[in-house]
C-alpha cells in the first residue's frame, strides 16, 4: 500500500509472483494439487509417517468364492511425527512427486478451471487432519515446487490474479434473508447502509473480544475452537467480487463457508459501478495485509485465538484490521486473487503478536464506505449451495432477470 491510496503499484513480475505463491500454506497447497492430488497421502506414505490423522485404510478381506466380502479398518501406528523429518528426505519425497510432469500442462488451463480448482482447495483449507503437517513439509520442500509455482504464475488465465478492483463491474450477492435483503418497495442492494453495518458488527466485535480474553486458552494449547476468518462480519452482503471465471459473481464460487446458507436458498445477484475516486487498499502480498493491520491493528485475541495457534503454531496475542480506524482512510479493501494465495494461514508477527489472513473470498473487496454510483440488478441463484461441487451445477442454479 501507499500514502498515494489510488496511485497504482506496479503488479509483480513473474519470480515475484513465483515466490509469493510458494511462501503461503494456500499457495502451497493449491500448486500442490497439480502436482498430485491425493499429495498429503502420498508424502505421509513415502515418509512413513502413518495415515493422514482421521483417515484410515480400509482393506477388502474375500474369503473365496460364493462368500461375501469383508472391509476392516486398519490403524497404523504413526512411525514418526512431520518434524522429524528431515528437510533432504523432504525434498526428494516432493522432487519425486514433481518430477511425474502431471502439471506440465496448467500453462494452458483455462481461468474458470483454474478458479474452480481453488475453490476446491480454499473450502476445506485447515480442516484436513493432516494440514498443519503438509505445509510444513512443503515449506521444507518449497524450492521443488518453483517450476509449478513458475508455469501457473506465467500461465495467461492467472494473468488477472493481482490487478486492483474492477471498479466497472462489482457483483454483490445477497442472500434472502439478510440484512441486505430486498425491503418492501423492491428495492436492492447497493452500499447506502454500509457504514452502520460497519460500526455496528464492531461494536459488537470488541464487546465479544473483551469477554473472550478473560478465558484465553494456555500458552502451548492447540487444536482450540475460535472464529477463523479475518473477513469483518459485516462483509455478509456488502463485500463484492468481480465476475470472472464465467460465475455470475465469484463469491458463487464456493471458496469458504463463512457467510453461506447451509440448506436450499436464494441469493440475488447485482452489478455495482464503484467511484473511480474511491480509495481501495489493494492486498496483493503478505506485506501488504501486515502493514493494514500494523496501522491499524485490534486485537482480537478473545475471540481469534483457536484454530489460528494450530495453523500458525504460535500462541498470539491475534491482531487484525479495526475497520473503523480504516475507514478514516480507505474506503475498502480489496484482497487480489494473488494476494489471497500469497497470506493464507501465515502466521505473521505483528505488535507483540500476529495476524493472519483467512476465510476471505478471492478478489473480495469489503466496503467501508458507500461509493457505489449505480447498482442494477441482475437474476437470482436457487438452490443449496453446499450441495453444488461443480461450478456447472452453481451455473445450473443461475436465472439471469429471474424474479423472486
Amino acid at each position: 500500500m501507499d500514502d498515494d491510496v489510488n496511485r497504482q503499484a506496479a503488479a509483480p513480475t513473474i519470480a515475484e509472483r513465483t515466490d509469493l505463491l510458494l511462501g503461503a500454506p494456500l499457495g502451497r497447497d493449491f500448486l500442490g494439487t497439480f502436482v498430485d492430488f491425493a499429495l498429503e497421502h502420498t508424502l505421509f506414505a513415502e515418509l512413513g509417517l502413518g495415515d493422514v490423522p482421521g483417515t484410515s485404510t480400509i482393506v477388502i478381506e474375500d474369503d473365496g468364492p460364493g462368500s461375501k466380502p469383508r472391509t476392516r479398518t486398519v490403524r497404523r501406528r504413526k512411525r514418526r511425527g512431520w518434524r522429524d523429518v528431515p528437510a533432504g528426505e523432504a525434498r526428494a519425497a516432493l522432487r519425486a512427486v514433481v518430477g511425474r510432469g502431471e502439471w506440465c500442462g496448467l500453462g494452458e488451463t483455462s481461468e474458470a478451471a483454474l478458479m474452480e480448482q481453488l475453490s476446491g482447495v480454499a473450502e476445506g483449507f485447515g480442516f484436513g487432519g493432516g494440514d498443519p503437517a503438509l505445509w510444513g513439509l512443503t515449506a521444507l520442500a518449497a524450492e521443488e515446487l518453483r517450476p509449478v509455482a513458475a508455469a501457473l504464475a506465467a500461465a495467461p488465465a492467472a494473468a488477472w490474479w493481482w490487478d486492483p478492483v474492477d471498479r466497472s463491474d462489482q457483483r454483490q450477492l445477497i442472500w434472502t434473508g439478510t440484512d441486505r435483503d430486498a425491503d418492501s418497495t423492491g428495492a436492492w442492494g447497493g452500499l447506502a447502509d454500509v457504514e452502520e453495518a460497519m460500526r455496528r458488527d464492531m461494536a459488537r466485535e470488541r464487546s465479544a473480544n473483551e469477554r473472550g480474553r478473560r478465558r484465553r486458552p494456555r500458552p502451548g494449547e492447540r487444536d482450540l475452537g475460535a472464529i477463523w476468518w479475518s473477513a469483518p462480519d459485516f462483509a455478509e452482503g456488502t463485500w463484492t467480487t468481480g465476475t470472472r471465471g464465467g460465475l455470475p459473481a465469484l463469491e458463487l464460487g464456493h471458496f469458504i463457508d463463512t457467510f453461506t446458507p447451509f440448506e436450499e436458498a436464494t441469493g440475488t445477484v447485482g452489478s455495482l459501478t464503484i467511484d473511480p475516486r474511491a480509495r481501495v487498499a489493494e492486498i496483493r502480498s503478505p506485506h501488504d495485509w501486515l502493514e493494514l493491520v500494523t496501522r491499524f491493528p485490534r486485537d482480537v485475541s478473545g475471540t481469534h485465538d483457536g484454530e489460528w495457534r494450530n495453523w500458525g503454531d504460535v500462541d498470539g496475542p491475534w491482531y487484525l484490521p479495526d475497520w473503523e480506524a480504516v475507514a478514516e482512510r480507505y474506503d475498502g479493501v480489496h484482497v487480489t486473487v494473488g494476494g489471497c494465495l500469497a497470506s493464507c494461514g501465515l502466521a505473521q508477527p505483528v505488535h507483540d503478536g500476529y495476524t493472519m489472513l483467512a476465510g476471505w473470498v478471492p478478489d473480495a473487496t469489503v466496503w467501508l464506505r458507500d461509493v457505489a454510483t449505480a447498482h442494477r440488478r441482475l437474476g437470482v441463484w436457487r438452490g443449496d449451495p453446499q450441495e453444488c461441487g461443480e461450478w456447472e451445477d452453481v451455473l445450473a442454479c443461475w436465472d439471469p432477470n429471474a424474479r423472486e
